[in-house]
């Protein structure tokens, strides 16, 4: 008998399984009179399992989102410096969305009304896009990046990010890639678009 084997689903399935169980409530009831119970309940798991996995119900809507956002402050940790801090950050953002599922977040943003979830999802839009600045101008200062500046690069470019989010899940199918969308959204920093 293997005693370091776990029992039960494994992580992933059981975050996935709850995310799917709320985008079908969110759509049928509306966000507000989805109860966390009846969440578990379509799910078929126990309310301790839903808190294990997820902090609140909102937090369902941006989980691969907060994946993507450890992933990006563990890059940054991670990277060697470079000659251009900026660009350093624009390519960590690059590669994480690359890499990005949107998953639930895609489904609430196209149906943000039909699913009483539009406030909701613009306030927790907003601590994503505040816990990204700070991810991104703390890198920028640890480069050498003056306070202000780190500050003023680090949150255009999380709003980039989000802004890009947005727009990407609200773009018919098929579209471009997110990487695509938020590259250009970046390019806006340093370029803005003429007139």
């Amino acid at each position: 008998m293997n005693e370091g084997r776990r029992v039960g689903r494994p992580r992933s399935a059981s975050r996935e399984m709850l995310e799917e169980a709320a985008c079908e409530l969110f759509l049928e009831q509306g966000y507000a009179a989805t109860s966390v119970a009846d969440i578990t309940r379509r799910a078929g798991v126990s309310r301790a399992t839903f808190f294990n996995y997820i902090p609140a119900k909102s937090d369902l809507l941006w989980a691969s989102v907060d994946d993507a956002l450890e992933a990006l402050a563990a890059q940054l940790a991670d990277d060697d410096a470079t000659v251009d801090p900026v660009a350093e950050t624009r390519a960590a953002l690059l590669r994480v969305a690359s890499a990005l599922e949107p998953g639930t977040v895609v489904l609430a943003f196209a149906n943000a009304e039909p699913m009483g979830v539009a406030e909701e999802l613009e306030e927790s839009a907003a601590r994503r896009q505040v816990r990204a600045g700070r991810v991104l101008a703390a890198h920028l200062r640890r480069r050498g990046v003056e306070e202000l500046a780190a500050e003023v690069v680090g949150t255009a470019q999380a709003g980039a990010l989000l802004a890009a989010l947005r727009a990407w899940s609200r773009a018919p199918v098929p579209r471009a890639s997110l990487e695509d969308v938020l590259s250009r959204a970046l390019d806006v920093l340093t370029a803005p678009p003429a007139r």
